[in-house]
């Protein structure tokens, strides 16, 4: 069976867009001081089977604390959501930086009418941050345009540059991107099936945005690129190609699982998820260990101290151990896992697509929060601070012994 995109997030926009709920982003935010609790909000996740409720009622029950999410700040209109480079960036039609006390950093000058951005937390997340500059795909109302890659100036907001993709209905949008150097390297492609699909990796001067180099591919999703040293690793959905960074010229291909699901890099170790969940060694390729996961994995992974962590589709939450790939321990909430799982400060933090989000403590997968919030929301974390697409409200994590 051919690949094709899941296009939750695409009907939740168009929606949106027809009922002209267009929301706009607020200038400024305002502090709030008001204190809630977790605790009534404290229910045992329900569960398909008496595997699942066990293991969840184990986790639950020998928690030492809990969460309370404070409010802290506020910020109005947060349509989609991701971090980089220390800060929270939110917006659609045009794009907002905000740091963790609330301070607006910028706010980018409103797009062309016809594009968007594309800032998610999950695979089809294009931003990337750094001192450098700002760097996020734009994609088009109308799909026969090409995508842009757009570049801003990290404090003004300024655009610097964008970057044409071309207008034949196959790179409309813009799935990856990452810096090395004094490039950014990004992938363009399109929606429908894996075969319909003539995607393009290329990389342009970060200052000018001149074209540098491309490789271009005949089918397939790119969901991911990463460098280390000299060589350029393009995940695919089933493999991920080698390619020597300077030159661009193939080295080998590795076979993966993946799916849409994008990999994590820390380091010299590289983190891919799937039904069989692999770490590999960087650059070699080497694999360090790999897991059945007996799960339909259907996010990236987060990454903790000790574990690394994924969902399922059928709302399993799975740890491993980062040097051994032995299970940690297994958790289920109501509802499908599609957005990544967030590990901040200990705490393993997942939404489901039913709207329920639920924290976990990483070295035991005890229970430590519990709340519903919207159906499809997403949320992002940073400096301990939580802000999602669905309370006007940014949130400071604390914690309450019992």
């Amino acid at each position: 069976m051919e690949a094709t995109e899941d296009n939750s997030r695409r009907r939740k926009f168009l929606q949106m867009g027809l009922s002209g709920a267009m929301i706009g982003l607020a200038g400024c935010t305002d502090r709030i001081n008001i204190r809630t609790s977790s605790e009534d909000n404290e229910t045992e996740p329900s569960g398909g089977s008496e595997e699942s409720s066990s293991s969840s009622e184990e986790g639950e029950n020998s928690a030492s604390y809990t969460i309370e999410l404070v409010p802290a700040w506020r910020q109005e209109g947060t349509f989609n959501i991701a971090t980089a480079d220390g800060d929270f960036f939110t917006g659609h039609s045009s794009v907002t930086r905000i740091s963790p006390t609330g301070q607006q950093v910028f706010e980018t000058p409103e797009f062309d009418e016809e594009y968007r951005a594309l800032i998610d937390s999950g695979w089809r997340n294009s931003l990337y941050a750094d001192s450098s500059g700002v760097y996020f795909g734009l994609a088009p109302e109308d799909e026969t345009n090409g995508a842009q890659l757009a570049a801003f100036e990290p404090a003004s907001g300024e655009r610097r540059w964008t970057h044409e993709e071309p207008a034949d209905g196959l790179h409309n949008y813009i799935r990856a991107t990452t810096r090395t150097d004094d490039v950014i390297i990004y992938a363009s492609m399109s929606s429908g099936s894996g075969s319909d699909q003539e995607p393009i990796v290329r990389a342009v001067d970060s200052q000018s945005g001149t074209a540098q180099w491309n490789i271009e591919y005949s089918e397939g999703f790119i969901p991911g690129l990463f460098t280390y040293e000299d060589r350029l690793f393009v995940q695919e959905t089933f493999r991920l190609l080698v390619y020597d960074l300077t030159t661009q010229e193939f080295i080998t291909e590795l076979d993966i699982d993946a799916g849409f699901n994008r990999a994590q890099r820390d380091g010299d170790k590289l983190f891919v998820p799937g039904e069989t969940i692999q770490v590999v060694s960087l650059p070699t390729g080497n694999e360090q260990w790999s897991v059945e996961s007996e799960r339909e994995v259907d996010t990236s992974p987060a990454l903790g101290e000790e574990g690394m962590f994924v969902g399922t589709e059928a709302g399993y939450i799975l740890g491993y151990d980062l040097n051994t790939g032995e299970e940690l321990w297994e958790r289920r909430v109501e509802g499908v896992i599609d957005y990544p799982p967030i590990f901040a400060d200990g705490v393993v933090w997942v939404a489901s697509e039913r709207g329920g989000l639920s924290a976990f403590d990483e070295a035991t997968g005890e229970l430590l929060y519990r709340e519903e919030v919207e159906p499809n929301f997403e949320f992002a974390i940073q400096d301990n601070i939580l802000l999602d697409t669905e309370r006007d409200t940014a949130f400071e994590i604390q914690n309450s012994e019992l």
